[in-house]
């Protein structure tokens, strides 16, 4: 595919996928998003892809969301969002918050499995300052944070913004360094990342989000058929408790 609107470079077994407007502040508009469904469908299908990196251009925004000017000029066509959940992707999925994630963008946030924020980093919602409902982020937010601060993202727009350093008090983040330090960190846990293995992973991340859509006995039974399921039909189970006890790197099926 030939990208206008973001950068997709594999290596190492990691994707690494740029918003790449850097004079927009990353904005999205359908274009964006096109593309942004393109490089997730490549994270899911390619089997040299096992974590994936998702970022911004330049240091000053992740993403500001949705092309407000190109909206107001063209409308939206497209209206899939461009986060990995919408696309079925279950490989992980590191966010690299190199600054402000703006309105739509904060999909992209929620819907990764860590979040490393560089210092400056910060989240603000202006969905309602703008006439639009503010309700498919917080469906993935509110089951990382507090009630309380959705809202406060959310009804008191810019004035509600919340900082990388507030936003690891609560949990949402895992870790806030230096912006110089943001890829390499990113890049570091990624790398880690791809010496477990492929299948393994996904299975127990995908168990972990399903479990999130039905009450707790429910999500204990989600959780027991993938791990039962990986027990009884996948090599890696096997392989990783007999590559443990002869002291050796295990030998993952890449699948």
């Amino acid at each position: 595919m030939d990208l206008k609107r973001i950068l997709f470079d594999v290596s190492d077994h990691i994707a690494t996928i740029t918003i790449n407007r850097p004079e927009r502040l990353n904005a999205t508009d359908d274009l964006a998003r096109t593309e942004l469904g393109w490089a997730w469908g490549r994270v899911r299908d390619d089997p040299d892809i096992r974590v994936a990196i998702i970022t911004g251009a330049g240091d000053r925004a992740f993403s500001v969301g949705q092309d407000i000017k190109a909206t107001a000029a063209n409308g939206i066509r497209n209206k899939v969002p461009g986060s990995r959940l919408y696309h079925g992707v279950w490989k992980p999925v590191i966010c690299a918050l190199n600054g402000m994630a703006v309105g739509g963008a904060l999909h992209q946030v929620a819907d990764s499995d860590l979040i490393i924020a560089a210092e400056h980093a910060e989240l603000i919602d202006t969905h309602l300052q703008v006439g639009n409902v503010f309700a498919l982020e917080p469906a993935v937010l509110l089951r990382r944070m507090p009630l309380s601060m959705v809202m406060q993202l959310g009804l008191m727009t810019k004035d509600g913004r919340i900082t990388a350093s507030r936003a690891h008090e609560i949990g949402l983040v895992n870790e806030v360094v230096p912006a110089e330090r943001l890829q390499d960190r990113a890049r570091e846990i990624a790398s880690a990342i791809t010496k477990l293995s492929p299948a393994t992973v996904q299975a127990s991340i995908k168990a972990m989000w399903t479990s999130l859509d039905v009450g707790l006995h429910a999500a204990h039974d989600v959780a027991y058929r993938y791990v039962l399921q990986h027990q009884m039909t996948h090599p890696d189970y096997r392989e990783g408790m007999v590559a443990f006890a002869e002291k050796r790197e295990p030998r993952w099926v890449v699948e």
